[in-house]
């Protein structure tokens, strides 16, 4: 009986420390914005981002195993790396250096604030343009063993949390006139971390940049909008 036990709590653990939960795609979801009565002519080509994080990933899942340690932890500087999180399998469809300015033409698209908004490889394509550098999309896991190892589960069947994870991003990003080659601002952006834990019954969402992006997108065109109004 106590092999079954044992053998049951491996299982579940075994299914998170591998991703087991579904995969997660990337879907963004532009903000809204009031319609302006006098709309520019200009154009703004958004450029693929530039990747500024460090490109360690530390993946120490298994150590959960281990008697006396609490957890199994993922400290992941560019999560969209790994094939397995704590709460979620694969990101897939997951680029942040083309989907994150992607999203951000969207919002601007959606301003009103000029007569067409896109993404480019091409600087000379619009009017404008937007530069950005992503700084940091860090992802934080915890698989909680309690110190007991493989039967530290015993104690999520009893209603403890399973793991905890957090998500992190800041951008900075510019806007510059193609014409005469100057910044008109730069400023870097930075969400409130999303984190929490989760339960065996109730696993969170741990794939939460879209919902993060959009604050600072929305930020970011306010900010652009505030710029523009000013007598450059």
């Amino acid at each position: 009986m106590k092999n079954k036990i044992t053998l049951l709590f491996v299982t579940i653990i075994g299914l998170l420390a591998s991703g087991c939960a579904s995969e997660k795609a990337w879907v963004y979801h532009a903000n809204y914005y009031a319609v302006l009565d006098n709309q520019s002519s200009n154009t703004v080509s958004v450029l693929p981002f530039d990747d500024a994080r460090e490109s360690e990933n530390d993946n120490m899942v298994g150590i959960y195993a281990i008697p006396l340690s609490p957890f199994g932890y993922q400290d992941l500087n560019c999560p969209e790396g790994e094939s397995h999180h704590a709460n979620s399998g694969l990101w897939v469809n997951f680029k942040p250096t083309e989907d994150f300015p992607k999203a951000l033409a969207e919002d601007l698209r959606n301003t009103h604030l000029f007569a067409d908004a896109f993404f480019d490889f091409r600087q000379a394509s619009g009017d404008y343009c937007v530069k950005g550098k992503i700084i940091n999309t860090k992802y934080e896991g915890r698989i909680i063993s309690y110190g007991l190892s493989i039967e530290g589960p015993l104690l999520w069947l009893l209603g403890l949390p399973a793991t905890w994870t957090q998500n992190e991003l800041s951008i900075e990003m510019s806007l510059v006139d193609v014409k005469t080659k100057k910044t008109i601002f730069s400023k870097t952006y930075t969400a409130d971390p999303r984190s929490g834990c989760s339960w065996i019954y109730c696993m969170n969402n741990d794939f939460r940049y879209a919902e993060m992006l959009a604050v600072l997108n929305k930020q970011f065109c306010l900010d652009v909008e505030n710029a523009l109004s000013k007598p450059q």
